[in-house]
């Protein structure tokens, strides 16, 4: 079954879109139906907040009476004298209204000081009547001339308080306002009623403090409370019926204008995120492309290849190693080349000469003497010691190379072998020196010979007849060293750097004279890692080469 693949773009680029759609149309809707839900007990809150003079009356009217029952008949018959139970009635719904006249104009005189006031009763201020409002002259034309500011109603009430009559609903029809301090046949006080253009008198009920209703408009409807506190303790609630619902025309219409305006928000917020989420598919869709490009062409075998991301980031990186990898591989490839060039070439020197002697003893031209198969017995030797070190090289730099670790002391293996190479030392005219002392180590018997012998043998190889070889010991608490100096032929730094390479020989021709193939350091090299030690190379304070092979004291296997 073919799966249809899907770029990494087009992913990032759908994942980026489809999230920010989603969030975006969950965001708008649940702040639509919040708003449609809040709405309208969100603006009976603001309106109560119109309300704080009302409710600090009505709680100077509990500290008075302690009980709201007491305090609406005790303010009834203190303002309409004797009522009978009817009036009661009618009455005690209209003491809600009163209070709330008598918090209105408080909060009005409170707005407007004694100067302002005292300007606005004079006539000939043209100015100032100009700017009156209808609140203003309402009150000019019904206070007395010797107006004094009003601080609404003191209970108990006093003969000399100016008390004002109640609105008949009728003359409030007509627009008819009642005069101020007119005697009432019954001997009750007169009361003015304040405009109310928000019309919260109407929808003001008042509550005990286990919210049980006392007086005002009851209704069934969610309402908004406020608390009103004596002496840090509440004594009731006054409550507010809703101005709006969801379901009015007013509230149809706020609700279809602003989801004209979430729809265009969220309009525009589809077009936002269906740009920048292009820009960021296309931001990333680059650089990826070219990482690709450039593994394939790391699969062509094109190892030089570099690719080019200009990115402080993850993919920045990524493009480094890629580079970076693709000089190792090149490094690896031309080593290999190298590899099979100089193992062909080494192969093949000696099997020309075993060729060219066999050919000519099957001709006659040689004789099968016992000196002629030495010397070709010779030949095989060397191609046996050349296959037997590329065998052991290929083991160590594929880490499998074979190490059979046992206590030995090194100093008596290099003296031992020192002892082996006199002869071939004083062949080379060279003199040769050795101070030092052993220590027990964890080492591979063999394989520590292996590279004594190379390291001795390369030394007999490359220093002139009349030189000097050096071999001395040191050691500290954690590690044994062994060095081995030799006089001029000396070396370059350049020569020094590459000493351990494979078929890398310093002087091609001398060391063919010799037998070195160019394995041996390399060799020795893995050999001393694989026990655990490190073999190095540095000039000789003798003129020539120093090799320093360390191993510590413990190893842990």
């Amino acid at each position: 079954m073919n799966i249809r693949r899907v770029p990494i773009a087009l992913r990032l680029f759908l994942t980026v879109l489809l999230t920010t759609l989603l969030i975006t149309t969950v965001s708008l809707g649940v702040l639509h139906w919040n708003m449609q839900r809040n709405f309208t007990q969100y603006v009976a809150d603001v309106e109560m907040q119109k309300l704080d003079g009302l409710i600090g009356n009505l709680a100077d009217v509990y500290d008075v009476y302690h009980d709201w029952g007491n305090a609406i008949q005790a303010q009834i018959l203190q303002i309409e004298g004797q009522a009978g139970p009817d009036d009661y009635d009618r009455l005690s719904r209209w003491w809600l209204r009163r209070q709330y006249d008598i918090a209105l104009q408080q909060r009005y005189f409170k707005e407007h000081s004694l100067v302002a006031a005292g300007a606005a009763m004079n006539a000939s201020s043209e100015a100032l009547n100009a700017d009156k409002t209808e609140d203003l002259k309402f009150i000019e034309k019904n206070l007395p001339t010797a107006f004094q500011p009003f601080d609404g109603l003191k209970f108990p009430l006093s003969s000399n308080q100016n008390v004002f009559r109640p609105i008949d609903p009728k003359d409030a029809k007509k627009g008819e306002r009642p005069p101020v301090n007119q005697a009432n046949p019954n001997g009750k006080k007169q009361f003015i009623q304040m405009p109310d253009r928000l019309g919260l008198s109407s929808r003001l009920s008042l509550y005990d403090a286990k919210h049980q209703f006392v007086v005002g408009e009851p209704t069934d409807e969610q309402i908004s409370y406020r608390p009103i506190i004596v002496k840090n303790q509440v004594v009731g609630y006054l409550g507010l019926k809703p101005v709006l619902d969801q379901d009015d025309a007013i509230s149809i219409n706020f609700f279809s204008n602003q989801k004209r305006y979430l729809l265009l928000v969220y309009g525009l917020s589809i077009l936002a995120s269906l740009l920048v989420s292009l820009l960021l598919a296309t931001y990333f869709k680059t650089p990826i492309q070219r990482l690709l490009n450039g593994t394939r062409e790391l699969t062509k075998g094109n190892y030089q290849h570099q690719v080019t991301v200009n990115r402080n980031d993850e993919l920045g990186d990524l493009s480094n190693e890629l580079n970076q990898l693709a000089v190792i591989l090149d490094q690896h490839e031309t080593s290999r080349r190298q590899w099979v060039a100089d193992t062909s070439h080494e192969l093949k020197t000696p099997l020309a000469v075993l060729q060219a002697q066999i050919e000519a003893m099957q001709d006659g031209i040689r004789k099968p003497t016992p000196e002629h198969f030495a010397s070709m017995l010779g030949q095989v030797n060397s191609l046996k010691k050349l296959t037997k070190d590329l065998a052991d090289l290929a083991q160590a730099e594929a880490q499998q190379l074979q190490c059979y670790m046992t206590e030995m002391n090194p100093w008596e293996t290099i003296l031992q072998e020192m002892e082996n190479f006199k002869p071939k030392f004083d062949q080379a005219g060279l003199s040769v020196s050795a101070e030092g002392q052993g220590a027990v180590l964890q080492l591979d018997i063999d394989r520590f010979k292996q590279i004594m012998v190379n390291l001795l043998g390369n030394s007999i190889r490359y220093t002139e007849k009349g030189g000097q070889v050096h071999v001395h010991s040191e050691q500290t608490a954690s590690h044994w060293t062994v060095y081995v100096d030799d006089s001029p032929y000396s070396l370059s730094d350049a020569q020094l750097a590459r000493l351990g390479e494979r078929f890398y020989r310093v002087d091609d021709s001398r060391t063919r004279a010799t037998g070195g193939t160019g394995l041996g350091l390399a060799l020795s090299v893995k050999m001393a890692k694989a026990m655990g030690g490190e073999l190095s190379f540095d000039h000789s304070p003798l003129g020539g080469l120093r090799c320093k092979l360390t191993f510590p004291k413990q190893m842990k296997h």
